[in-house]
């Protein structure tokens, strides 16, 4: 009788010791991979999106006498040092307008005040004007901090066009068009993704696509400050001061798994890939990109450090899954 009783007891002490196993033990050999799910080819693109703060080469240019405007130049055009941007007729004693005040007094002597109304030097045409011409310059790019480049987007672009201009006006800008810069701020985990010389894909307005170059990557308060320079043509870039824009560091194709198959044994990343026997085993793996939740990896093969082939991950392979 007392061996009859105990075998219900040993029963439930070994139901307890296989839980056991099953609960701590295997997730420990096998990382926890539980779940899991087919590898297929697709695209993993990694990308900051911020905002871009335009910095440019400009002059505006100041009314030396006042009458009745007539432009020859359409804005956004392309021209030539020595063209006559427009002209004036007859005559206006008015005073300065106030709403150009600020542009006034902010620009001062960096401004250029004509008579000829034709362009010292070649340039994209503008008849937009915020005061911050001769405040956001390129040389002054490292001295300004994100603070000041946050003023930008307060910045207020008045039209210049009008009918009657009265000396002293601002009445255009010449824009240099042979480069200008976009300053950007990143998040500080993201230094690893830029390299000073490297060239970027830039997407403004979630519908331009240009390229940058890299010209200077700085820490600053908690923030990864970017500069970026490019000669690529924007249709707002003589205009605009802030700009939505998404920084693409990486766009890889190949496998995509995710970062919670990947463990590592004897040194060596890899993950578990299910045989024809339902068994998995532990196969290496080349990281090609992350964006911290999913990875390209090379599929196939490829070579170690050590110039060796090893055969990894191919096409819809089951692969387990943290779960």
């Amino acid at each position: 009788m007392k061996g009859i009783k105990g075998k219900p007891i040993l029963l439930f002490i070994l139901v307890l010791a296989a839980l056991y196993c099953v609960i701590y033990v295997i997730p420990t050999l096998t990382g926890a991979l539980r779940s899991s799910y087919t590898v297929e080819y697709g695209e993993l693109q990694i990308s900051d999106e911020t905002d871009g703060y335009i910095v440019r080469n400009e002059k505006i240019y100041f009314a030396g006498t006042g009458g009745e405007e007539n432009r020859y130049i359409s804005a956004g055009k392309l021209i030539r040092k020595g063209t006559k941007v427009m002209t004036l007729t007859g005559s206006n004693d008015d005073r300065e307008q106030r709403r150009y005040r600020r542009i006034r007094e902010n620009v001062g002597n960096a401004g250029i005040t004509t008579s000829s109304f034709a362009a010292q030097a070649e340039g994209v045409v503008s008849y937009y004007a915020d005061g911050y011409e001769a405040e956001f310059t390129p040389s002054d790019i490292d001295k300004k901090k994100y603070d000041d480049f946050r003023e930008l987007g307060k910045a207020e672009s008045i039209d210049l066009a009008r009918s009657e201009v009265a000396k002293g006006d601002p009445v255009f800008k010449i824009v240099d068009r042979s480069g200008w810069y976009m300053v950007c701020y990143v998040p500080l985990e993201n230094r690893s993704r830029y390299k000073t010389g490297e060239r970027y894909t830039l997407v403004l307005n979630q519908k331009t696509e240009i390229y940058g170059r890299v010209t200077g990557v700085n820490r600053e308060e908690g923030r990864l400050k970017l500069v970026i320079r490019t000669d690529y043509y924007y249709k707002d870039f003589a205009s605009v001061r802030t700009v939505p824009v998404k920084i693409i560091t990486s766009d890889a194709t190949g496998l995509v798994i995710y970062n919670s198959s990947i463990t590592k044994k004897n040194g060596r990343k890899g993950v578990y890939v299910r045989q024809n026997n339902g068994k998995y085993r532990f196969t290496p793996v080349q990281v090609i990109t992350t964006d911290g939740k999913k990875s390209v990896i090379s599929s196939s093969s490829f070579y170690d450090s050590d110039g060796n082939a090893v055969s990894t991950v191919q096409n819809y392979d089951e692969v387990l899954r943290r779960a």
